[in-house]
């Protein structure tokens, strides 16, 4: 019994000991953890706040890199084209150049609408103008960005910005005087007459011609169908023969074929004083008017590219530039 004390005894100073061990251990630990708060958690970082990453992207916004854009437009152009023209060739990031860019702010994402001036290196060429959406590094190209919620396209009031056309850019002789009335609006139309959309301007037009003072329409025929429309009213042009006729004609009683021969074969049953002079076949009167207007016609859409236009219709009202048919922007750009 009194081994069993004596050894009692003996054990309640390590107990103490190792107490104290425990509290100064952990005492030195949390000094440690004081000095270097974020020691403990270096493996897991906290997760980034919604404020935080919002305030990271606008210490870094997106910038264009205008350099590789225009390399890769130069190269598209060169590969594009110099096949059928070599002095293409030749083409160089210096021969293009950025009018004006608008960033595209998509949530998370940063996209540009540019405008591109391209000056080929090729004296009788125009320098014709395009616009592109692209990334931030100017080698990716969008065709479209769309809200997935409700399908809008988040890039069209910036491209559409850009497309603008200032009339004052236009070449003073640009499209053909087709109508000189009592209105006092002056209103000029760039048109493809297989359009569905110019068709409806057209018929817009015709309702509102006691408005108009001065109506002049420019073809830009967007196929080979279309072109061979342009030749017809272009020949009903320069011979003033009928040309409001021919060309209402041709915006609401033409059948838009694919075939040219077609195409001609119906003028020359509608208008068969105006094909007199064509040939006794469409085929025939098809090669009269290719050699005798198709350099015009070609030249003239090539003036058309070089405003920054691609696409029909297009209406100029008074000062006003409108893309596409819209009845109520006509409506109100002519009161």
């Amino acid at each position: 019994m009194m081994t069993h004390m004596t050894s009692k005894k003996h054990k309640h100073p390590h107990k103490s000991h190792d107490r104290f061990r425990l509290l100064a251990a952990a005492a030195f630990w949390i000094l440690i953890l004081c000095i270097f708060p974020g020691l403990g958690t270096a493996g897991t970082p906290a997760p980034e706040s919604e404020e935080n990453r919002q305030a990271g992207m606008n210490r870094l916004p997106a910038v264009l890199d205008e350099a590789a854009l225009k390399q890769g437009i130069a190269l598209r152009l060169r590969t594009a084209r110099g096949t059928k023209d070599e002095r293409f060739g030749q083409m160089t990031a210096d021969h293009v150049s950025i009018e004006k860019k608008i960033p595209i702010h998509t949530g998370s994402l940063t996209v540009f609408a540019v405008k591109l001036k391209i000056s080929p290196p090729i004296p009788d060429l125009s320098p014709e103008f395009i616009t592109l959406v692209v990334d931030d590094t100017g080698t990716v190209q969008f065709g479209g960005i769309q809200e997935l919620a409700t399908g809008d396209n988040l890039a069209k009031a910036a491209v559409d910005q850009l497309q603008t056309v200032d009339i004052n850019d236009l070449p003073a002789d640009f499209g053909k005087v087709i109508h000189i009335g009592s209105g006092p609006h002056n209103v000029i139309v760039v048109s493809d007459p297989f359009c569905p959309h110019c068709r409806r301007g057209w018929e817009f037009i015709k309702l509102n011609l006691d408005r108009i003072h001065t109506l002049r329409l420019a073809h830009f025929p967007l196929s080979p169908s279309a072109e061979t429309a342009g030749l017809a009213m272009t020949d009903a042009h320069h011979r003033q023969f009928m040309e409001f006729d021919v060309i209402n004609f041709t915006y609401t009683e033409l059948n838009p074929s694919q075939a040219p021969v077609d195409i001609v074969s119906q003028y020359m049953d509608a208008f068969p004083d105006l094909a007199e002079e064509w040939g006794a076949t469409p085929e025939a009167a098809l090669t009269h008017l290719k050699e005798k207007y198709l350099s015009e016609i070609k030249t003239h859409q090539q003036t058309v590219r070089a405003l920054g236009i691609h696409s029909t219709p297009v209406f100029f009202v008074n000062n006003i530039f409108i893309k596409g048919f819209n009845s109520q922007k006509m409506d109100a750009a002519m009161p």
